[in-house]
């Protein structure tokens, strides 16, 4: 609570630095911001080619896998993308710590801000998507969607939770950035991203092992509500909110550690 507190009487420079890395990542760029919508979009066509030509995954009922595909990624996108950008916020803001003094917790949480506008950016593509898709007879339009904000809460804690450890952490361990990218890949397939644990036939181990992954419930619970058109049963949700509570507050355990030492470290 004391680094929420912090965030809120510094808000001003919290909301300055946001612009500041938004900017900074566009500048000199000729499509700028639709960079947030294509981004996403490009990855989603990736990933469609190759699943539905080569691998041709089976749904019942006939469900549209790119808009399957698309309300796994984009939850997944914020928090890979923030967990990546996080492992560098402190290096390379180093001087603004040192020489402001402000505190270290602005940092990551500039670094979540900044995804999260992204995120909120590619969701509007999502329900055109949907609607095009309604419209066009191949999938109902899941008035769910309306939960989209709730089920993004646990999405949220786990990547403040991630983004705070892996941002002091990263400081002292240079080289878990190295490491980073290899562990959110083995994180990315072992969640119900590409696949649905309903339709997927693997050995019982590794099923069991899949279901037990945390990330799992919030897969579902967000895919629920942005495309199936379930609102979910609340133990999905109280599940998937206890993982966001303990991810974060594990995060910022770990944070408050090193917290001292981050100016010197950098």
């Amino acid at each position: 609570m004391r680094a929420l507190g912090l965030l809120w009487r510094h808000r001003a420079l919290v909301a300055v630095l946001v612009r500041r890395e938004l900017t900074a990542r566009y500048r000199a760029s000729l499509l700028g911001f639709f960079w947030s919508l294509l981004n996403p979009l490009l990855l989603l066509a990736v990933y469609a080619v190759v699943f539905t030509s080569i691998f041709q995954p089976r749904f019942p009922g006939g469900e549209p896998y790119p808009l399957f595909l698309f309300a796994g990624l984009l939850p997944w996108l914020f928090l890979s993308g923030t967990a990546l950008d996080a492992s560098v916020t402190m290096v390379d803001n180093g001087p603004l710590l040192a020489k402001v003094m402000c505190p270290p917790e602005i940092f990551p949480a500039v670094t979540v801000a900044s995804h999260l506008i992204h995120l909120l950016l590619a969701l509007p593509v999502l329900l055109l998507a949907l609607a095009w898709s309604a419209a066009a007879g191949w999938h109902p339009f899941p008035w769910t969607v309306v939960l989209i904000p709730a089920a993004l809460v646990p999405w949220l804690l786990v990547t403040a939770g991630v983004a705070s450890a892996v941002s002091a952490l990263s400081v002292h361990y240079r080289d878990l950035r190295d490491l980073l990218g290899h562990l959110l890949n083995l994180l990315f397939f072992a969640s119900p991203i590409i696949y649905s644990l309903d339709g997927l036939e693997v050995p019982p181990a590794l099923r069991r092992a899949l279901v037990l992954n945390p990330l799992a419930p919030l897969v579902v619970v967000f895919r629920d509500v942005a495309f199936a058109g379930r609102a979910g049963s609340p133990a999905d949700w109280a599940i998937a909110l206890a993982v966001g509570l303990v991810v974060w507050s594990l995060g910022t355990w770990v944070f408050s550690r090193y917290r001292d030492t981050l100016v010197e470290s950098v």
